[in-house]
């Protein structure tokens, strides 16, 4: 390829040639010869200086978003010519790094320790190397490509929450006083008491509120339903996760998820009801975050939440979804009617872009009031986050 530097030698090749015509000189046809050569022969020095060459490439395997990942680089030149002024541009996990080689002889190698910054989520296969050469005399640059064999898998980024599923009424594996008998266990009668502000009206048991002309509520004790069912929406059209509301998504998946490992809690995590029906209850959190890593908000069309719930009854389902239109009757759902005890983790829109015209696609401030008040009265929680930190903050006391 051509450089800068390359154009104004031609041009003084041009100068000189013009004057030859006009002096007659031989000795300036030579000059004139010899200048044009040399971009020509620049050309192919500098593309056989970038090729044939072998690079191994070796990282310890994982990370985290946004960390910097040390790795190491190891590139040999297997024939008899050296190599001069090699430029590698490596790229691996979304980060970049740079080195420069000034020489490397014939059968010689050079190891680099490079430093990666600004990992991406994901999994990779490998990295990329393109290395270039403007040697000899800089009027040509060659380049090359050259994959290594170096799979990285970049975790996403958690946080560790204090707070478990055990708090309120979400005791895992004890006994409860619940006006809600639930739909998940079995419930036991207990009687009737007054009513209490933090009850649900669906409790309320009429024929004896008007006799004692108070109002009073069915109470029942349960085995309440604590293994949380993580469902993370993958909707990225119209009113869906952007790039940054959809990170968010997913490392509050992510802490979650290792929460629930600390405490040697069963939990389950999928895209839909059926994804995580197939991924089954464990208590492991290394297949989660695998597939936390890979997890792409490419779903053209919203949440399916039509049909049956999930297959255990044991299990509290926990919705991360944007506040898309698309949910505005989410509490009439059949999803939340088979799982009265669902919570909703919802990401506000219009806190994460800053393009008006984009916040026609989310619900308002009166439609997210109406659906929460909704989804409390059938039983369940919602909580409304316009940012990692709010998100965390509210996880951490739930």
């Amino acid at each position: 390829m051509p450089t800068r530097k390359t154009f104004f030698w031609l041009a003084a090749a041009g100068a000189l040639y013009i004057i030859a015509l006009n002096v007659g000189s031989g000795w300036l046809y030579v000059v004139t010869a010899t200048l044009l050569a040399m971009p020509l022969m620049a050309l192919l020095l500098s593309r056989l200086n970038c090729r044939r060459l072998q690079l191994a490439q070796s990282c310890a395997g994982h990370a985290l978003r946004e960390d910097t990942l040390a790795s190491r680089v190891v590139i040999t030149n297997p024939h008899r010519l050296p190599r001069f002024f090699l430029r590698l541009d490596l790229f691996l996990g979304g980060g970049a790094a740079s080195a420069l080689i000034p020489f490397l002889g014939p059968r010689q190698s050079c190891r680099l320790e490079l430093e990666f910054t600004g990992l991406r989520r994901g999994v990779y296969p490998g990295g990329s190397v393109i290395v270039s050469s403007s040697a000899p005399a800089g009027l040509a640059r060659g380049r090359h490509s050259y994959d290594t064999d170096c799979p990285l898998v970049v975790y996403p980024r958690w946080h560790r929450l204090a707070g478990d599923w055990t708090a309120g009424q979400r005791n895992s594996g004890s006994m409860a006083a619940s006006t809600t008998p639930s739909r998940s266990a079995a419930s036991d009668y207990l009687g009737v008491r007054d009513y209490r502000p933090e009850d649900s009206p669906r409790s309320i048991h009429w024929p004896t509120s008007a006799r004692i002309g108070k109002l009073a509520v069915i109470e029942f004790a349960r085995q309440t339903a604590t293994s949380p069912v993580f469902i993370l929406d993958r909707f990225g059209g119209p009113g869906g996760f952007d790039t940054t509301s959809f990170e968010t998504a997913v490392s509050l998946a992510a802490s979650l998820v290792q929460r629930e490992a600390a405490g040697s809690r069963r939990f389950a995590i999928g895209a839909s009801p059926r994804g995580a029906a197939e991924a089954g209850l464990g208590h492991e959190p290394g297949p989660a975050m695998l597939w936390l890593a890979g997890v792409r908000p490419d779903a053209e069309v919203s949440l399916d939440l039509s049909g049956e719930g999930l297959p255990w009854p044991e299990t509290t389902p926990v919705l991360i979804l944007p506040s898309s239109r698309a949910y505005a009757r989410l509490h009439e759902s059949e999803f939340l009617a088979a799982h009265p005890q669902a919570i909703v983790i919802m990401l506000d829109g219009r806190r994460f872009t800053h393009d008006p015209l984009a916040h026609t696609h989310f619900l308002d401030s009166r439609e997210l009031d109406r659906l929460a008040l909704a989804i409390g009265a059938g039983g369940g929680d919602m909580l409304l986050a316009g940012s990692e930190e709010e998100a965390l903050a509210c996880l951490a006391d739930f």
